[in-house]
């Protein structure tokens, strides 16, 4: 398989928040990235637009330091000071407005560092009642917005990274079919998705199957690798540790669509330290790729590729997982 180059998302090196309790302490980005840098096998880190470029000479003079290259630029978007009502969606053209520059801005710190993702998750366009919004507005908004900044330079890859809850019972950009329907209506080559694994867990979808819809649109750009539970929440948990299967299958799929980009890790570190939940995560990805190297994946999608192979499928999956009884 591939030796795709792995990053870490920093932010999760910092503290974890939950609406009950705070996971780990606050941390400047010196320690965070001191800390990114302790963790075997990561080529790249992921950081915070603007947190983290308040002093760009610095920041790149950190990057540096700890020998890591920036994966991709993470805008944040759903401070709900600025974006209580939405931010691509929003009504008020003065928030929308400050979205879309915000945009355009962390699309230009990427290019100065050399960066190619430009990258977002749109949580404040979202909303929890019936009547709350107007729908069709609030799209229209939305996908306008979205090729407002994608349109800004070419040469910079804008990705939204849909997710189906939290902080809000329904955010807009909620799975894979509405994100190609942005994708399609934004209409612009640079822009596509931030697949990330565990969203398309929580919401309901096969990431492998989400995976190949978006690349044959020509729209997967970035992924981040974590897993979670199944019932809709974003646990940001370690890679296979829940589904397997499916990341193996996921492996298989992006080996056939030929992704070249980052593999990206949002995971959790609640009960232990960041380093020892972002060693696991990547640790658990290369032994995943080796396994798949170990078995043939040539062999595997010539199975699948038969109607009615399931059972031949896992034949060969678990023997050569498990071994023979």
């Amino acid at each position: 398989m591939p030796a795709w180059k792995l990053a870490a998302n920093a932010a999760f090196f910092g503290p974890n928040r939950s609406r009950y309790t705070q996971f780990g302490p606050e941390r400047t980005l010196e320690q965070k990235l001191e800390l990114v840098a302790q963790v075997p096998g990561l080529d790249g880190v992921e950081l915070k637009f603007p947190a983290d470029f308040a002093e760009p000479n610095r920041t790149a003079a950190l990057l540096k330091n700890y020998g890591l290259l920036l994966s991709a630029v993470n805008v944040e978007t759903k401070d709900a000071e600025h974006w209580r009502h939405g931010a691509l969606s929003a009504a008020d053209p003065v928030a929308r407005s400050r979205c879309i520059d915000r945009l355009r801005a962390g699309m230009d710190t990427a290019a100065e560092f050399g960066a190619a993702i430009c990258t977002t998750c749109p949580l404040a366009d979202a909303y929890d009642y019936p009547f709350q919004i107007d729908y069709a507005s609030a799209w229209e908004r939305f996908i306008d917005s979205a090729r407002l900044a994608a349109a800004h330079r070419s040469d910079v890859r804008l990705c939204l990274e849909y997710q189906p809850h939290e902080p809000h019972a329904h955010v807009l950009l909620e799975n894979v079919g509405k994100m190609l329907h942005v994708a399609a209506e934004v209409g612009l080559s640079n822009f596509g998705a931030n697949l990330d694994v565990g969203h398309a867990v929580a919401a309901g979808e096969s990431p492998a199957e989400s995976a190949a819809l978006l690349a044959a649109k020509g729209r997967l750009f970035y992924l981040h690798s974590g897993d979670n539970t199944g019932d809709g929440g974003d646990w940001d948990m370690i890679s296979g540790s829940v589904h397997l299967w499916h990341w193996l299958e996921l492996l298989l799929v992006l080996e056939k669509v030929g992704y070249d980009g980052y593999i990206s890790a949002d995971i959790s570190a609640k009960h232990f330290g960041p380093i020892e939940a972002f060693t696991a995560n990547v640790r658990m990805i290369r032994r995943m790729q080796a396994f798949m190297d170990r078995i043939g994946s040539d062999r595997l999608a010539d199975l699948v590729a038969v109607d009615g192979n399931v059972p031949e499928v896992f034949e060969f999956l678990s023997a050569n997982l498990l071994g023979e009884e």
